[in-house]
């Protein structure tokens, strides 16, 4: 009883869910949608804006690598594709791109 408590409070710090454990107490990986490199996607709330009176906006960027975040989260080194960060490169969660083609 104490170790389900434990791992219930553990799992939020450790930035996974409920769903993430499967039947033998194993980290399941999860369900992401196909992002490849290459691919223009879409950030929704993207903060690099250029408009100042709407400071997120979705912004097009576009797929560099995929590679997971440090937490282990999924995720996707992108570039902005307008903008004074377009030289730059981000590493976001896949769950933040929509609209890949």
């Amino acid at each position: 009883m104490k170790l389900r408590v434990f791992v219930r409070l553990l799992m939020p710090m450790l930035g996974l869910s409920a769903v993430a454990l499967n039947a033998t107490g194993a980290v399941a990986a999860p369900a992401t949608a196909t992002v490849d490199v290459g691919m223009t996607c879409t950030v929704q709330d993207g903060w690099w804006s250029l408009d100042r009176e709407r400071p997120t906006q979705p912004e097009p960027v576009k797929v560099l690598a995929v590679k997971p975040l440090t937490t282990g989260t999924p995720g996707a080194w992108v570039q902005p594709q307008r903008g004074k960060l377009s030289d730059q490169q981000l590493h976001l969660a896949l769950e933040r791109l929509t609209d890949c083609r």
